[in-house]
């Protein structure tokens, strides 16, 4: 008499058989043309805070980046502004709406000036901060600029909200060139 080995339940067999070739088909995927390499060391956007009472945290290495008009409704403009989520899903917006007082190696303090007109403002930085799409300006801060528009833009920032909140970080960012789009 022989001795039978008892049979592994089909199901079990479909989903080792599925596994294995999901895992063999991931290697020949083709990536997202948004995952790029990063090209410095301190690339994308990083920061800390507290934003409504609770800390958040952002480590982004390709956020939505836009040098141009982050404000529509207002009039064109020229803006720069990243969008990125924190770690637990929320949508963060820094735009500055006055890049043209952006200069490298300078330490600029934030403003907030009641404007309709920031844009033409030459006092220090406009920074706005939407959080999960409602606007906010900072009241104080900093932002010290690391490199000017051009392809990238990078900075470390430091603001303070008057309800006490607070963003701090920096970001080195540009915008996805057409063959990454």
């Amino acid at each position: 008499m022989t001795t039978r080995r008892p049979r592994r339940p089909r199901r079990m067999r479909t989903t080792v058989v599925a596994a294995l070739a999901a895992l063999v088909l991931s290697g020949c995927a083709t990536s997202n043309p948004s995952h790029r390499q990063a090209e410095a060391v301190d690339d994308g956007v990083q920061a800390t805070g507290i934003i409504d009472g609770a800390r958040v945290a952002i480590s982004r290495g390709v956020p939505e980046v836009s040098f141009g008009d982050c404000d529509p409704g207002d009039g064109l403009d020229a803006d720069i502004c990243w969008v990125a989520r924190t770690i637990d899903g929320l949508s963060i917006a820094f735009v500055i709406e006055n890049p043209a007082v952006l200069v490298e190696g300078a330490t600029l303090d934030v403003v907030s000036p009641e404007c309709t007109g920031c844009d033409e403002e030459v006092d220090g930085v406009v920074v706005e901060v939407r959080v999960g799409g409602e606007a906010r300006r900072p009241d104080s801060g900093t932002v010290t600029v690391n490199a000017v528009p051009g392809e990238r833009a990078a900075a470390d920032f430091d603001l303070s909200f008057a309800d006490g909140d607070e963003l701090r970080g920096s970001f080195n960012v540009r915008e996805l060139r057409p063959e990454e789009r």
